[in-house]
């Protein structure tokens, strides 16, 4: 079994760091790539490239679980549309077309979205059930963001209904993706749900419990696709 994990906007594959180690233990290679900008730049990089990208990762032959914090939740989703995935597994996804949101987004971004080199302070703030080693190091690694890629998760992307098992995992305190939103997208998926109270938008992966939820998540994978 291969894990294809699928990072949010504006970080990389260093995101899931804290879960590799902890799906290899359990016997599944895992390939965390950086989603990069398109040829002619950020600004013109689109989710459609995104998700070329992500399906450029699969293995040949080998069996799929498909991993997607945030963005890469839309983005597993739409690589689900074409390819067979064992299971899926979205981590405070963004919202599909037609879920109901508990709140509407209405901000426009400029084409480039700066986000590196921004205050710690702010992802202190964000990362309130991470140590300040994860947050230096979140801190070092957020990136600047498509702005097309993020308007188009604002307008809602359509993505079909997957086939095969899915599992929603829910920070309960997530201020991007809301809880109710995110128990609205496992209800449309007909799946699965793990919610961790107290946890931030990137807390099940960059928190202190990351390697618990992996490990949680790594067992859910093996029960669904068991032979």
């Amino acid at each position: 079994m291969k894990a294809i994990l699928i990072h949010g906007a504006g970080g990389g594959g260093w995101e899931y760091h804290s879960w590799k180690p902890v799906l290899e233990r359990r016997g599944m290679g895992v390939i965390a790539k950086d989603l990069l900008p398109a040829p002619d730049g950020l600004a013109k990089t689109t989710l459609a490239d995104y998700v070329a990208q992500a399906k450029s990762w699969l293995p040949n032959k080998e069996p799929v679980v498909l991993v997607g914090a945030s963005m890469g939740g839309i983005i597993a989703l739409k690589v689900a549309e074409t390819v067979r995935a064992s299971a899926i597994v979205l981590v405070n996804s963004v919202p599909p077309a037609g879920v109901k949101s508990a709140r509407t987004p209405t901000e426009t971004f400029p084409a480039v979205v700066k986000w590196a080199n921004g205050p710690i302070a702010e992802t202190r703030a964000a990362m309130p059930d991470a140590d300040e080693k994860a947050i230096q190091k979140a801190w070092r690694g957020w990136r600047d963001e498509s702005g097309a890629v993020m308007n188009e998760l604002y307008a809602r992307v359509a993505v079909r209904k997957p086939t095969c098992p899915v599992l929603v995992v829910i920070g309960g305190k997530d201020t991007d993706i809301s809880p109710e939103t995110s128990r609205n997208v496992a209800a449309w998926a007909t799946a699965d749900v793990f919610e961790y109270a107290g946890m931030s938008h990137v807390g099940p992966l960059l928190g202190k419990r990351g390697a618990e939820v992996a490990a949680t998540v790594a067992t859910w994978v093996e029960t669904k696709t068991a032979r």
